[in-house]
């Protein structure tokens, strides 16, 4: 007939132990579901909390007091 290719022996790797229900793909499939929950834990909940660093409340609050005081010197308050 003719010369056959050699191609990788299927008991060199067994593939089954990749499958999801092998061994390999199943751990392979829980350690990526639990990836993906951590990951979709820190994007989508851990920034949008609202913990702002101590500089940038104080700044925030600084601004506010200049807005305050602002208003205040364009409406300045009658005293009777």
């Amino acid at each position: 007939m003719g010369k056959q290719i050699p191609y990788m022996n299927n008991n060199f790797i067994n593939l089954q132990y990749l499958a999801p229900k092998g061994f390999i793909g199943f751990w392979i499939l829980f350690i990526g579901l639990i990836f993906t929950v951590v990951i979709f834990n820190f994007v989508f909940f851990r920034l949008n909390e609202d913990n702002y660093s101590y500089k940038d409340r104080e700044r925030k609050y600084l601004e506010k007091e200049k807005q305050k005081n602002k208003i205040a010197r364009l409406y300045p308050k009658k005293e009777d």
